[in-house]
């Protein structure tokens, strides 16, 4: 059930952009994950449901040496 909520209208909805960005020439496109921008934050527990409200801190990230942005 997930994976017909959650995976496949991911997978379209990038194929839909790539297939977009193919036609208009484009040279490069950077996909990224939702969850890499939102889940490293001190907020950030197993007990808790991400939301738009636990975007990743960039001290935080750099302390930890967990993101790229360092």
């Amino acid at each position: 059930m997930w994976q017909a909520q959650f995976i496949e209208p991911a997978v379209k909805g990038t194929l839909n952009v790539l297939a977009s960005c193919a036609k208009a020439h484009t040279w490069r496109v950077v996909l990224t994950s939702s969850v890499a921008a939102i889940n490293h934050t001190p907020k950030c527990t197993p007990d808790v449901v991400l939301d738009e409200s636990f975007w990743s801190e960039e001290d935080y990230c750099r302390e930890r040496k967990v993101c790229w942005i360092y």
